[in-house]
């Protein structure tokens, strides 16, 4: 029982917060070939994910980040989370054992 609740406890909040940080990085790479107000579909949809992240984040960032970085700090704060995630999981002895 202990393994297949350590299974979900780290794996699922760990394939989100990957997700995030893989969408993060795709936002920061199409940054670099369309213009903020660009009304093409991949963009949209890009900023409609990570909208919500990027405000998040500019809570918790200072206000001299220019908006362009401000994604780049959004995928250092979503690894530190991720390892932080990690150890807490770790110290509650919930890491799945690895089998082999």
């Amino acid at each position: 029982m202990t393994d297949s609740v350590g299974f979900w406890v780290f794996h699922l909040p760990n394939l989100m917060l990957a997700a995030l940080i893989y969408t993060l990085l795709g936002r920061y790479i199409l940054s670099l070939f369309f213009p903020p107000d660009s009304d093409k579909v991949i963009w949209r949809v890009f900023c409609q994910i990570t909208d919500p992240i990027l405000n998040l984040v500019r809570l918790a960032t200072p206000a001299l980040v220019p908006p362009p970085l401000l994604n780049l700090f959004a995928i250092v704060w979503l690894f530190l989370l991720r390892f932080l995630l990690f150890y807490i999981v770790r110290m509650l002895g919930l890491l799945p054992a690895a089998t082999g």
